[in-house]
């Protein structure tokens, strides 16, 4: 059964966090929300699956120091995020850490502790480091808790520990099982195959008496088929044939149980029964490389039985179908050189990273010739790493895409931050500014004078208004009464009538001194906004002036990037390629194996055929007749 150690990883960082939720209970403040801002960005990213999005976003936060209130449990998503990625020892630095820093005198800390051994062991284990995961199993203190003590005893080949470990009561039913079949299958490697035969037996029985759920029929059918081969090996066959004829038909393991049917039943001499199995076995699952090997068992049992005809027809059959393999064989190896195990789809789907990679098409086709491999962790590991460099580098290639972009962007912006320099630096802006002093202090000098004479009519000739409009009338009409004057010929009513007028204006003066002298004020004060907000502005553009350097380190920046996002992508290139070559090589192997146990099935028919040709041919054509007639 293949693991999915990548879903084991963040199950591990949330039960990690599960753990250290109470301390927020039992700390002095309570809290129902994250208070760090970037911790929970990285909260959401996270649990929408969004692994690497979190983990950027960790890392920025980290170097910003911009997680203060929750850097425990951060700690503990980058460590479960860097076990996904595959980083084990960044991951085992960070937990120790977070280890280190519990004291393990509370209740919370001492469960944080607990778990976070825990898992650490079992992905250890899964990793094929088993000294280290048995280290830190006993450093949780749980070990009679866990499944893992047994199969740590396994590897060992501690079979008296595994029997202890296996009688722990806080093992569940299913484990039990489990663990009956692995101590049966390190048992039977071992050459003890009575001991395997009890223990597959007993396994059998436990998931008979267990639930009725389709994982437990399935445990049985492997543990009545281990259990048949364990009898088989020991000549046990009467006892093979009864632990076989329990594996159900519709179940995985009907192939494998239904050949060592057929061979127990030959090597026991019950040749009928031999020909019932290994008939349904090439009927039903014609395809599988059990049904391969009983094409030559089946016509084998019609020669037992005396049947000669049979035989011959069945190895002909047999023949046949071989011959078709083998050209299907070499066709699919030729196939299998010029496929691509992960090839690009043009888009970097990252939210697909972490998980198992499916193999390509041709090898799904074909899984009847590829199913060890298929089956094997090791390659679908390889298969995953493959799939992920490969997304990795259209990430990359899609950077270096936007890197010109990025400088073209950066270009323009040297060039509007020039520009504003420019203007803000010209001469004609610093006479602009000069011309606006000179009118603000004009004004404030008109309104100092005013104030201080309290000239409601000069006031009122500032204003745009009738009454300024009537008293610039006023002032021609006595320049030109003066002129008149000196030349006698001025009359008295006329100066009546202007004396008259300048009374009127000057009351209106007089009524609307002060809100003529306010206006004026507001106008003051404007400019004197306009003078300082230029002065600002002017303070502003000295201060980007002086970050232009960072343009420019910016730019170098991005310049810096293209070569370092080439020479990534050609690292990941080849380490994609490595990996590739290596699948590549290990699935023509697995399909040269095939081939070669094809050809040994082949010569094997090919030399029954003419021993059976060359009987029948010096029996003669009354034997045939003969026989002809027994067949039918």
């Amino acid at each position: 059964m293949l693991y999915r150690p990548l879903s084991r990883v963040f199950s591990l960082t949330a039960a990690l966090l599960a753990a250290a939720a109470p301390l927020a209970a039992e700390a002095p403040k309570k809290y129902s929300q994250a208070q760090d801002m970037a911790y929970g960005a990285v909260l959401y990213e996270y649990f929408q699956g969004n692994y690497f999005d979190a983990l950027s976003t960790l890392l920025v936060a980290r170097e910003r120091d911009a997680i203060k209130v929750h850097s425990d449990n951060a700690a503990l998503i980058e460590g479960g995020i860097s076990l996904g990625f595959g980083l084990r020892q960044r991951a085992a630095t960070l937990f120790e850490q977070q280890l280190q820093n519990s004291d393990g005198d509370s209740e919370t800390d001492a469960r944080l502790r607990r778990v976070a051994w825990q898992k650490l062991a079992e992905l250890n284990y899964l990793q094929g480091d088993w000294p280290l995961a048995a280290e830190q199993l006993q450093k949780s203190g749980a070990a009679s808790e866990s499944g893992l003590e047994l199969n740590l005893a396994l590897r060992r080949g501690d079979f008296a520990a595994a029997e202890v470990a296996l009688k722990a009561k806080s093992l569940s039913l299913e484990q039990r099982v489990l663990g009956n079949i692995n101590l049966a299958a390190a048992l039977a490697r071992e050459g003890q195959l009575s001991a395997a035969a009890a223990r597959y037996t007993q396994a059998a029985k436990l998931a008979r008496r267990g639930d009725d759920s389709k994982e437990m029929r399935v445990l049985a059918d492997k543990a009545y088929t281990g259990a048949g081969y364990a009898y088989a090996l020991q000549e046990q066959h009467s006892e093979a044939m009864e632990a076989f004829r329990q594996v159900r038909l519709q179940t995985p393991w009907a192939r494998r149980a239904l050949l060592g049917l057929g061979w127990s039943a030959i090597n026991s001499g019950q040749y009928k029964a031999a020909v019932d199995a290994l008939q349904y076995l090439v009927d039903n699952h014609g395809d599988s490389a059990a049904a391969r090997e009983a094409m030559v068992a089946l016509p084998y049992s019609y020669e037992q039985l005396q049947r000669p005809g049979n035989a011959l027809a069945a190895y002909h059959s047999a023949e046949q179908h071989y011959h078709a393999v083998l050209t299907e064989l070499e066709q699919l190896q030729n196939s299998i050189a010029l496929t691509e195990f992960a090839a690009a789809d043009g888009v970097a789907q990252r939210y697909g990273w972490l998980q198992l990679a499916e193999a390509p098409p041709l090898v799904q086709d074909n899984r009847r010739y590829l199913r060890p491999i298929l089956q094997s962790d090791k390659f679908q590991l390889r298969l995953s790493e493959l799939r992920d460099l490969r997304q990795l580098s259209q990430v990359i290639e899609a950077w270096q895409e936007k890197l010109p972009h990025f400088a073209h962007l950066i270009d323009a912006r040297a060039q509007r931050h020039q520009t504003i320099v420019e203007n803000y630096h010209s001469a004609q802006f610093d006479q602009q500014m000069q011309i606006a002093e000179q009118q603000y202090h004009q004004l404030d000098e008109f309104l100092g004078r005013i104030e201080k004479d309290r000239d409601g009519l000069a006031l009122l000739a500032a204003q745009e208004s009738e009454d300024s409009e009537m008293l610039s009338l006023l002032r021609r009409a006595e320049e030109n009464y003066k002129v008149l004057e000196k030349a006698g010929r001025a009359r008295e009513s006329q100066g009546k009538t202007l004396a008259r007028a300048r009374g009127i204006l000057l009351w209106q003066a007089s009524e609307d001194y002060h809100h003529n002298l306010w206006q004026q004020r507001k106008q003051l004060l404007k400019l004197d906004e306009q003078l300082h907000q230029a002065e600002r502005q002017r303070r502003n553009t000295d201060l980007v002036a002086r970050r232009a350097p960072q343009l420019n380190r910016l730019h170098a920046q991005v310049s810096e990037a293209g070569p370092q996002l080439s020479a990534q992508r050609a690292a990941i290139t080849r380490a994609a390629d490595l990996i590739e070559a290596s699948i590549r090589k290990d699935v023509i192997a697995e399909l040269q194996r095939e081939r070669s146990q094809v050809q040994q099935y082949m010569a094997h028919s090919r030399l029954a055929i003419a021993r059976l040709q060359d009987a029948a041919m010096q029996a003669g054509p009354a034997a045939e007749t003969q026989e002809g007639g027994e067949d039918e």
